[in-house]
């Protein structure tokens, strides 16, 4: 039987919480994913219309960084990101902040993010309405990502950006240059915001400085971080799609997915990652490592978002109020956007249009199936004869 973080959390997170000081984020989470589909949250029955298939079904738990339940409400939110991109070609940018402000992060993280994403809209709005850039209005999408592939501490933003904007008078203007903005200047003006904003903070005892920290070597490390920061600007591609499914990587699932999770072995977790460029890494190759169980997930919970975070966020004409332009940036472009025609789809129909027949449809005659005969969390689902019974109630 294959490892998942389900296994890992029901045998070792008890003991774990009774050893370690853990936050109440990361205990929702670790209780939701030991408790996802399974009795405990109740559940439903799966049928086919006509009687031909049964199959009873617990329900997720939908906690954002659960790997088994990801994958339907990353899909939904991809389907609907799909029609509001524009057609045009998309940047890919990234934001990477040293790991000297690692601490400062883990004693607060929802400030220290806000902290992020200002800093890195603001730098790519004043530098791309410049008539020096674009002298326009472009269209952003940003994601919080906070570990790296061995589940270390590596806070970043990956950004998504429209290669053009909407200037005042209604008019589309493309990208000037294939690089949409000299990697330099948007590393020192974001540099430079990041520093002051997060100054602004702690002044204001928004954030507070970590056990040991005084305000004084806090200045002098802010003082020291004039080095060049990793700030990547990468050419165009096509369309925005690719880089808006790898953005949704980090919407739902959490830091690593069952799929790398290879044993659990003399105490250690043996896992799958990929190698980075110091070890001769193209992207693709893959690696093996292993931590020490308590270690893995003790580093597993520490990227668990703070509650109802949002760690996607849309800026410019992305914005998503009425107010942001999308829909007058789409007509300019001979598109038609109407964000009051969304209509979330079903379950089935994601599957679908996945190609998962075999989970949403009937195996004998390929109908879609139906949920009903919910059943609450720690009761038992109902027999397949009272099911049987009551098929005509199913709507």
């Amino acid at each position: 039987m294959s490892l998942d973080l389900q296994q890992l959390m029901r045998k070792h997170y008890p003991r774990l919480a009774k050893s370690y000081g853990l936050s109440g984020d990361m205990h929702r989470a670790a209780w939701a994913i030991m408790h996802c589909r399974t009795r405990e949250l109740g559940g439903h029955v799966n049928s086919c219309p006509h009687g031909h298939f049964h199959q009873v079904a617990y329900n997720s738990c939908s906690h954002r960084c659960c790997p088994k339940c990801g994958w339907l409400p990353r899909e939904k939110w991809l389907d609907g990101w799909r029609n509001r991109l524009l057609p045009v070609p998309h940047h890919h940018l990234i934001f990477t902040i040293p790991h000297s402000l690692n601490p400062l992060w883990r004693y607060n993280k929802r400030a220290f993010a806000d902290v992020l994403f200002q800093a890195a809209s603001q730098t790519l709005m004043q530098l791309l309405g410049s008539q020096d850039y674009l002298g326009a209005r472009p269209g952003i999408l940003a994601a919080l990502h906070t570990w790296n592939q061995k589940l270390d501490v590596h806070v970043h933003l990956h950004v998504l950006v429209s290669a053009g904007g909407l200037t005042e008078d209604g008019t589309w203007v493309a990208a000037k240059k294939k690089c949409l903005l000299p990697r330099k200047v948007v590393m020192t003006k974001f540099r430079g915001k990041f520093k002051a904003l997060l100054r602004e903070m702690v002044v204001a005892g928004k954030i507070q400085l970590p056990p040991g920290w005084t305000r004084n070597q806090f200045y002098a490390l802010l003082y020291k971080l004039s080095d060049p920061w990793n700030v990547k600007v990468f050419d165009a591609y096509a369309g925005g799609a690719s880089v808006v499914t790898y953005l949704a990587r980090y919407l739902r699932g959490g830091p690593i997915g069952n799929s790398r999770l290879l044993e659990e072995r003399d105490g250690q977790v043996v896992f799958r990652y990929r190698l980075s460029e110091l070890e001769g890494g193209d992207g693709k190759r893959q690696g093996v490592t292993r931590l020490p169980t308590d270690t893995f997930l003790l580093r597993w919970l520490e990227h668990v978002p703070p509650r109802r975070y949002q760690c996607v966020r849309g800026f410019g004409l992305y914005s998503g109020n009425q107010h942001s332009g999308l829909v007058q940036a789409h007509q300019t472009l001979g598109g038609c956007y109407d964000p009051g025609s969304e209509e979330p789809k079903t379950w089935q129909e994601v599957c679908d249009a996945a190609g998962m027949e075999q989970a949403c449809r009937c195996p004998e005659c390929g109908t879609l199936l139906v949920s009903h005969h919910s059943f609450h969390p720690g009761r038992s689902p109902p027999s397949s004869a009272f099911v049987t019974r009551t098929l005509g109630q199913i709507a």
